[in-house]
């Protein structure tokens, strides 16, 4: 893989490039919460009941034990985990800690071994460390393979099969098997960002000629000037990263060294995962995340781990146990001796898991502390000196008793809290180095191998948290360290430790950056849906049996005070909201107010999700003061025309009745050039404001900022303009869409199961008529669930379809013709008449219709779902707008997008006959071009890898955004105001809208 991917577009920016003006959360940092990781961690299977993690450590203590700390949070979120061990790393947690009983507590959770291919007597420690990647490549690939088909040991039984998978991320055999099986897979990499980072730009040093270091065998790497040279490689570390800073594998003779080798290859790999997982921190190493995001944009930094998960089982449990995930015995009466000393007198030494010291190494190390004359507690692990200095010299366990503790393996993050410990001498593994900077203890670094060289620089020299002492081992300069650690420096090291810790226990608070990608578990979603779209739901649709999967879900229904034979269409939309003022409104109330939805889910209710037209439901909300989050059904053009409703009427453009319409408007910002009287909202074509839909369109318009956030159906790329005006009067706006496009990119069922939520029969027949046809011949005609047409209308876009000479497909919804015979004779006669080129059905897959390689333009309404849907699958459009938003719609795609052809306020057989031949013959090329582009961005903006491609007009007025970061920043924002454990309700128009997005966010990863 080349080190730098060639990005063809006219301008890419990354979440980390842009500044987003809303949302502090505008970054892809999260993992649970905001997807990324739950956005595909809990990808459901269509037969599984809740989101299955397999979690798969590379086989050693360091990555074992911070894996486990993952793993520990997801069952705390209510996930199921398999947590996947070799063999032998399972009998030494079995024999040493309490997971068995510790992990009890989590139903969802279980343990599977596999073997790692290498002796039970195998060191697996120090230089043989790289003995495990060949191993487990041979024998361990071929099994995990084998353990996630159908009925092995990881899909069988009763638990949900495997929905997502968090490999250790150098263990990159797993991404061929994840891909293989169809399952969504993050990495999860133990080191810190800027190792990370190194190793990234390992084929960019190779060029450069930085590497591999020239004489390397040759050099005394302590006294060698060529390795203190700055490098420029290493883009973001150019002023302190020197070559002696480097990763160890770096420092081979040449580039066949198997540890280089595999350090490079499965580093370069990572980009093929779903996404990478960091246990790190913003403030801590922001820099090198944002190199990292440039070239891997699905990057989530939840760290420090052991603190997160301390902060949740603090806030879950009233005395959280003690726990450990150690694969040695803990001597636990260095705690006892800790408490005899005083405070922050005692230096702290261990090399961690790994380390191998030389007998000269622990003899001057020995003596640079005793003659430091300090206070230390000594971890020396079993069989970690090499040579024939296995045991420990007695002269060492004598010269320790008087000043000294020396223990086989300490609780590290308890001794690191001791009020004794004053400084940590060690080999600057990320997880001790973690801990030592929420313990607020400076260090002194002297790294061993793999991401120690980059760490300790990072500490000494960047972070300014203690003292790098690499590549030496000398007992004068361990004294020195140590003494200007303890004494001479410490005031100077405590500003900036202290300041870091605090850093680091603010992300993983409450309302930090860390705590908040992981705090997403379990909603309870309840969809409130009127009597009458229950019941044509349920009849028309499999809503029941697919939402049934989703164990937090459920429907409640209400009146919406109109009698059973009520037409419920767009010419009677005053009494539908009279019925809902009238009746609705009390009953919403009381339901509320009496916990009726409480008490059936088990949760209370702790945010409200209903339709932008439904103000009393905020009343309702800010009386029982519970947050609410408006979902709008219209275009963002059409709203912004709503909001600027009084400024229209103060200038005097409404109202209007018929009169120039063609009269540009001018009190619509960022419409001035394009907007006309006839491209308004069909309501303010009144005679006075006397008219009641005008106030009712006011009312509900400028209740909208009160709400807590807004979210609409668009992206970014289609309504930027509009959206940065809209911005200025409703700062939390969320543009998630196109929302079927998302959900089908979420669930990846387009085409394996036909979804509908018709309220109307689907006449599927016409799939089968439409294979018939030419590719994109097909006119297909429709207006929608609630406009109708007259005789006189129906005749002329019959003509003009029949002049046309097109093939064509004409949804006709029962009702939609006002003054039709009730048997529907007219259509009937007209379609006997034309059956050979036409096809007529009351209600067809509509999403599927406009995919159909037949269809060449779409004969519509403008409805906002409508154009959505036409513009993600590039068919052109000719726009007969009827009321609401069309009309201002319509204009979009024919004036602002070039999209289409407007008709708005004809309805004449010539003019259609020659819009129908325009955008099938003489300006094909024109519109399939423009349409083809808007599609890629609605395309792009539900990707997951995605970086959107914008133009510089775009980027000037500041608003377009990565699509998923957008739904990530709304989802920020949801949970913000649910708190840790919620339960949603949406009402009614919620359900076609938002309702399936939310449900598949709940499904994916029982997120918020």
């Amino acid at each position: 893989m080349p080190f730098q991917k060639e990005i063809k577009t006219r301008k890419c920016i990354t979440v980390r490039e842009f500044n987003n003006p809303i949302s502090t959360e505008y970054e892809l940092k999260s993992i649970i919460c905001n997807p990324k990781i739950h956005s595909s961690i809990c990808k459901m299977d269509s037969q599984s009941s809740s989101p299955h993690v397999l979690i798969f450590p590379f086989p050693v203590q360091g990555h074992v034990s911070c894996m486990l700390k993952l793993a520990e949070l997801l069952c705390l979120s209510g996930l199921s985990v398999t947590f996947l061990n070799s063999d032998i790393i399972h009998r030494r947690l079995l024999r040493y800690t309490d997971v068995i009983s510790r992990f009890s507590r989590y139903p969802g959770f279980r343990f599977e071994t596999i073997s790692d291919g290498l002796p039970p007597d195998h060191p697996r420690s120090g230089n043989r460390v790289v003995d495990i990647f060949d191993s487990i490549k041979m024998v361990t690939k071929p099994m995990f393979r084998e353990m996630l088909l159908p009925g092995g040991c990881l899909n069988s039984g009763k638990r949900p099969p495997v929905s997502s998978i968090i490999a250790d991320g150098i263990m990159c055999f797993t991404i061929d098997v994840a891909k293989e099986m169809g399952i969504p897979i993050y990495l999860f990499r133990t080191v810190s960002a800027s190792c990370f980072w190194a190793f990234y730009c390992i084929p960019k040093l190779i060029e450069s000629g930085d590497l591999p270091i020239k004489g390397a065998s040759s050099i005394i790497i302590e006294k060698d000037d060529e390795m203190d040279r700055l490098l420029l490689g290493v883009t973001g570390m150019e002023k302190y990263l020197r070559l002696r800073d480097l990763p160890s594998f770096c420092r081979a003779n040449d580039l066949s060294d198997r540890a280089f080798q595999v350090v490079t290859t499965e580093t370069q790999e990572t980009y093929r995962a779903n996404g990478l997982i960091l246990n790190t921190f913003d403030d801590l190493e922001e820099s090198a995340l944002a190199q990292i995001r440039k070239h891997i944009p699905n990057l989530y930094s939840i760290g420090p781990l052991h603190a997160n998960l301390k902060s949740r089982l603090e806030a879950k449990l009233t005395s959280p146990p003690r726990s450990s995930n150690s694969l040695w015995e803990e001597d636990r009466t260095c705690m006892t001796w800790l408490d005899e000393q005083a405070q922050k007198s005692v230096i702290y030494v261990s090399f961690g898991s790994m380390t191998m010291l030389s007998r000269n190494e622990l003899i001057e190390l020995w003596y640079g502390l005793v003659n430091s004359r300090k206070k230390f507690l000594w971890v020396v692990r079993p069989n970690s000196v090499a040579g024939d200095g296995q045991n420990i010299p007695a002269q060492l366990l004598e010269g320790t008793l008087e000043r000294g503790y020396m223990v086989r393996w300490a609780p590290q993050e308890e001794v690191l809290a001791h009020p004794a410990v004053g400084g940590f001498l060690t080999h600057s593994g990320w997880n001790s180095t973690l801990e030592s900077i929420v313990a607020a203890v400076p260090m002194i670094c002297w790294p061993y191998y793999a991401d120690q060289q980059v760490n300790s620089r990072l500490v000494g020299e960047v972070l300014k948290l203690g003292f790098d002492m690499k590549d030496i081992c000398d007992r004068v300069v361990v004294e020195k360290f140590i003494k200007d650690l303890m004494d001479t420096k410490r005031d100077e090291l405590t500003r900036p430790v202290e300041r870091m810790m605090k850093m680091a226990r603010r992300s993983v608070a409450k309302d930090g950056t860390s705590y908040k990608l992981l705090c997403l578990s379990g909603i309870s979603v309840t969809v409130l849906n009127t009597d009458h779209i229950q019941r044509s739901l349920i009849r028309h649709t499999d809503v029941l049996s697919r939402f049934s999967r989703y164990t937090n879900f459920r429907f409640e229904t209400i009146s919406d005070g109109l009698p059973d034979d009520h037409p419920r269409s767009g010419e009677r939309f005053l009494e539908i909201l009279e019925g809902f003022r009238t009746v609705t409104e009390p009953v919403f109330r009381e339901m509320m107010v009496s916990g009726c939805f409480s008490s059936k889910s088990g949760f209370p209710v702790t945010v409200i999700i209903p339709d932008g037209s439904f103000s009393f439901a905020l009343d309702v909300a800010e009386e029982i003061e519970i947050p609410l989050i408006y979902f709008e059904t219209v275009s963002p053009c059409a709203l912004w025309t709503y909001l600027c409703l009084p400024k229209l009427i103060q200038a005097g453009e409404v109202p209007f009745n018929g009169n120039d319409l063609d009269m540009p408007v001018k009190s619509v910002p960022g419409t001035e050039t394009f907007l006309r009287r006839r491209d308004l909202p069909s309501f303010y074509r009144c005679d006075d404001l006397v008219n009641p839909v005008i106030h009712i369109i006011m009312n509900e318009a400028q209740h909208v900022p009160r709400a807590q956030g807004l979210i609409i159906n668009t992206f970014e790329a289609l309504d930027a303009p509009i959206l940065v005006h809209m911005r200025n009067l409703c700062p939390n706006i969320y543009s998630i869409g196109p929302l079927h496009t998302l959900l089908k990119s979420r669930l990846q069922i387009a085409h394996k199961s036909n979804v509908s939520n018709s309220l109307w029969e689907e006449n599927r027949a016409c799939l089968s008529w439409l294979d018939t046809q030419p590719e994109k011949s097909v006119v297909y005609v429709s207006i929608g669930s609630m406009a109708t047409m007259t005789v006189d209308q129906f005749f002329e876009i019959w003509h003009g379809l029949v002049n046309s000479g097109q093939p064509f497909l004409w949804v006709k919804r029962p009702g939609s013709v006002v003054g039709e015979y009730d048997d529907g004779e007219v259509s009937k006669h007209l379609m006997d008449e034309t059956k050979e080129r036409g096809f007529m059905a009351t209600w067809v897959p509509q999403e599927e219709v406009l995919a159909h390689s037949a269809i060449g333009v779409f004969l519509t309404h403008s409805g906002w779902n409508s154009t959505m849907e036409s513009i993600v699958e590039r068919v052109p459009m000719i726009c007969w707008p009827h009321n609401v938003d069309q009309q201002v719609n319509s204009r979009f795609v024919s004036e602002v997008w070039k999209i289409g052809i407007d008709i708005k306020d004809s309805c004449d057989r010539v003019i259609i006959e020659k819009a129908v031949k325009d955008v099938i013959f003489q300006r094909k090329n024109e519109f399939i071009s423009s349409v083809k582009a808007m599609a890629e961005y609605s395309v792009q903006s539900v990707a997951e890898e995605y970086l959107t491609e914008i133009d510089e007009e775009a980027i000037e007025v500041g608003c377009i955004r990565k699509t998923d970061a957008i739904k990530n920043s709304m989802e920020k924002t949801i949970r913000d105001v649910i708190g840790s454990k919620g339960h949603e309700l949406m009402i009614e128009n919620m359900f076609y809208n938002y309702g399936n997005y939310r449900i598949e966010i709940k499904k994916l990863s029982g997120l918020k």
